[in-house]
């Protein structure tokens, strides 16, 4: 049945517990697919291995320099 798999940045347990649930809750309406056969994965990369626009997660301007255009 569905595999839902999400790749983000740490996360705290409690968001991802939030995150989870409403995933699962979405398929299940949209597919209507049984709750008990949905699989969710978080998968959680440091953002020291993480880059936008070659630009690491760590990297203090991040947020800017990683929406540059050239």
């Amino acid at each position: 049945m569905p595999i839902l798999s999400v790749t983000t940045w740490p996360t705290p347990d409690d968001k991802v517990r939030e995150l989870v649930e409403a995933l699962t809750t979405t398929m299940h309406r949209v597919t209507g697919a049984p709750l008990d056969k949905i699989t969710v994965h978080v998968h959680e990369i440091a953002p020291d291995r993480w880059a936008e626009g070659g630009v690491l997660g760590t990297n203090p301007d991040f947020a800017t320099l990683s929406r540059r255009q050239q």
